[in-house]
Protein backbone atom coordinates (compact mmCIF):
# COMPACT_ATOMS: atom_id res chain seq x y z
CA UNK A 1 0.00 0.00 0.00
CA UNK A 2 1.27 3.46 -0.92
CA UNK A 3 0.32 7.06 -0.30
CA UNK A 4 -0.30 8.72 -3.69
CA UNK A 5 0.79 12.07 -2.24
CA UNK A 6 4.03 11.49 -0.27
CA UNK A 7 4.83 8.05 -1.79
CA UNK A 8 5.26 6.42 1.66
CA UNK A 9 4.88 2.65 1.70
CA UNK A 10 2.61 0.92 4.23
CA UNK A 11 2.06 -2.71 5.21
CA UNK A 12 -1.14 -4.47 4.16
CA UNK A 13 -4.06 -3.57 6.40
CA UNK A 14 -3.43 0.17 6.52
CA UNK A 15 -6.03 2.29 4.73
CA UNK A 16 -4.87 5.92 5.19
CA UNK A 17 -1.56 7.78 5.18
CA UNK A 18 -0.84 8.99 8.71
CA UNK A 19 0.93 12.12 7.41
CA UNK A 20 -1.31 13.13 4.48
CA UNK A 21 -4.61 11.73 5.82
CA UNK A 22 -5.57 10.39 2.40
CA UNK A 23 -6.54 6.91 1.25
CA UNK A 24 -3.73 4.55 0.26
CA UNK A 25 -3.51 2.85 -3.14
CA UNK A 26 -2.13 -0.60 -4.06
CA UNK A 27 0.30 0.81 -6.68
CA UNK A 28 1.73 4.24 -7.37
CA UNK A 29 1.00 5.63 -10.82
CA UNK A 30 3.95 5.59 -13.20
CA UNK A 31 5.82 8.89 -13.16
CA UNK A 32 5.78 10.77 -16.45
CA UNK A 33 9.42 11.87 -16.20
CA UNK A 34 11.00 8.52 -15.36
CA UNK A 35 13.33 8.56 -18.33
CA UNK A 36 17.08 8.66 -17.91
CA UNK A 37 18.75 12.06 -18.12
CA UNK A 38 22.52 12.16 -18.55
CA UNK A 39 24.38 14.73 -16.44
CA UNK A 40 27.91 15.89 -17.30
CA UNK A 41 30.51 17.76 -15.25
CA UNK A 42 31.11 21.29 -16.52
CA UNK A 43 33.43 22.55 -13.76
CA UNK A 44 35.02 21.59 -10.47
CA UNK A 45 36.20 23.49 -7.42
CA UNK A 46 37.40 23.03 -3.85
CA UNK A 47 36.15 26.52 -2.93
CA UNK A 48 32.90 25.95 -1.02
CA UNK A 49 32.14 29.68 -1.03
CA UNK A 50 31.52 29.66 -4.79
CA UNK A 51 28.86 26.93 -4.67
CA UNK A 52 25.99 29.19 -3.46
CA UNK A 53 26.78 31.58 -6.33
CA UNK A 54 26.73 28.72 -8.85
CA UNK A 55 23.44 27.46 -7.43
CA UNK A 56 21.81 30.89 -7.56
CA UNK A 57 22.87 31.44 -11.19
CA UNK A 58 21.59 28.04 -12.31
CA UNK A 59 18.40 28.41 -10.23
CA UNK A 60 17.74 31.80 -11.86
CA UNK A 61 18.19 30.16 -15.28
CA UNK A 62 15.75 27.42 -14.15
CA UNK A 63 18.38 24.84 -15.05
CA UNK A 64 18.66 21.43 -13.42
CA UNK A 65 21.99 20.78 -11.73
CA UNK A 66 23.76 18.57 -9.24
CA UNK A 67 26.79 19.46 -7.12
CA UNK A 68 28.73 16.22 -6.70
CA UNK A 69 30.67 16.23 -3.41
CA UNK A 70 28.75 19.18 -1.92
CA UNK A 71 27.63 17.25 1.17
CA UNK A 72 31.18 16.08 1.99
CA UNK A 73 32.29 19.66 2.65
CA UNK A 74 30.64 19.51 6.06
CA UNK A 75 33.06 16.76 7.14
CA UNK A 76 36.01 18.33 9.01
CA UNK A 77 39.42 17.75 7.48
CA UNK A 78 38.18 16.90 4.00
CA UNK A 79 39.22 19.19 1.17
CA UNK A 80 36.86 17.69 -1.37
CA UNK A 81 36.54 18.60 -5.03
CA UNK A 82 32.96 19.53 -5.91
CA UNK A 83 31.82 18.92 -9.48
CA UNK A 84 29.09 21.04 -11.02
CA UNK A 85 26.96 18.78 -13.18
CA UNK A 86 24.11 19.67 -15.54
CA UNK A 87 22.07 17.77 -18.12
CA UNK A 88 24.19 17.06 -21.18
CA UNK A 89 21.96 19.16 -23.44
CA UNK A 90 22.37 22.20 -21.12
CA UNK A 91 26.16 21.98 -20.74
CA UNK A 92 27.13 24.74 -23.18
CA UNK A 93 24.50 27.12 -21.83
CA UNK A 94 25.60 26.45 -18.22
CA UNK A 95 29.26 27.00 -19.12
CA UNK A 96 28.33 30.34 -20.67
CA UNK A 97 26.34 31.34 -17.58
CA UNK A 98 29.24 30.51 -15.26
CA UNK A 99 32.05 31.85 -17.47
CA UNK A 100 32.78 34.87 -15.24
CA UNK A 101 33.39 32.69 -12.19
CA UNK A 102 36.92 31.43 -11.75
CA UNK A 103 36.11 27.72 -11.94
CA UNK A 104 37.19 25.11 -14.46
Amino acid sequence: MFCPNCKSEYREGFKFCKDCDIELVKELPKEENEEFEEFVSIAATTDISIIPIVKSILDYAEMKYFIKGDMLQSVPGINNVMEIQVPKEDAQNAIALLKDLDIK
